[in-house]
Formats: C-alpha cells, structure tokens, sequence
C-alpha cells in the first residue's frame, strides 16, 4: 500500500476548498463579508490643522463670562444651536494660532495676541474649540500673566 505525503494531501484539499466551496463554507464568508463592524477609538491627538476652522463662523446665540476661576482659566456660558449649550465651560489662556474674530466683541484676532479658548483634551473636544476670546476684552484679566 503507497501513502503520499501529508503536504500534497493538504494542497489538494485547499484547492478542492476554493474551487468548490461547500454551502457551510460559503455561509462564513458571508457571516465576516457583512458582519458588525469593529468601532475605533481615537487614542492620538488630531494635527493642529485638524483643529481650526476652515471657515469663518457666525458669532454664537449667546456668551457670557460667569467669572475669572484663575488668572489662567475663566469660566463662560456658551449656547448655540450648532454647536450645543455649555453652561460652565472653562476656558484657558493661551496665544492665538491663527487670525480669527473675538466671539465676545467681534474685534479681530492676529496670531499671537493672548486669548482664551475652550479647554479640551484628548478624550474630550467641544465643537466649539476653535472659538476665541481675546484676554483684553475679558473684564478683570491682569495684562501681566506670563503666558505657558
């Protein structure tokens, strides 16, 4: 009695698999071809240009500063039906990346002046976060903070 090797078996049986796939089979691929998609997490920090804004956007409903929590944050009150109600939203002290419009008074903003932008984090992005105030416009800010 001739055996054959155990390799050309498992080539045979490969190619009789793909060329005349059993309905079992046929049924897997389908069940992983249109099954539940896996959900992604954003784990990195989106590029700074994935931040600002591409267009320039209408001033909000309403804004208001509740007060100064620091000399570096403040605490506002922000609703907009575009981007949603913030009723405590801090804000932090930073210097302008870009040109952009103070959403308090209107006035322009150049890169580099100080202004306060919505504080966000990795986990955590208002829609509002390319919003700006400029720090002269906030009442009470002290002109002398030292920027981070």
């Amino acid at each position: 009695m001739m055996t054959r090797p155990v390799e050309e078996d498992i080539v045979r049986r490969a190619l009789v698999g793909v060329l005349m796939p059993t309905p079992l089979t046929l049924e897997s691929t389908r069940k992983a071809q249109y099954g539940p998609k896996k959900k992604f997490r954003m784990t990195k920090r989106p590029p700074p240009e994935a931040l600002e804004p591409v267009e320039v956007e209408p001033p909000p409903a309403h804004i208001s500063i509740l007060e100064l929590l620091s000399s570096k944050t403040l605490s506002v009150c922000w609703s907009d039906p575009r981007s949603g109600h913030y009723a405590d939203q801090v804000w932090r002290i930073g210097l302008a990346r870009k040109d952009a419009f103070c959403v308090l008074t209107g006035r322009p903003i150049r890169r580099g002046d100080p202004v306060f932008r919505p504080r966000a984090c990795e986990t955590y992005f208002p829609a509002n976060r390319n919003r700006m105030i400029l720090a002269s416009e906030v009442p009470g800010y002290a002109r002398g903070i030292v920027l981070d």
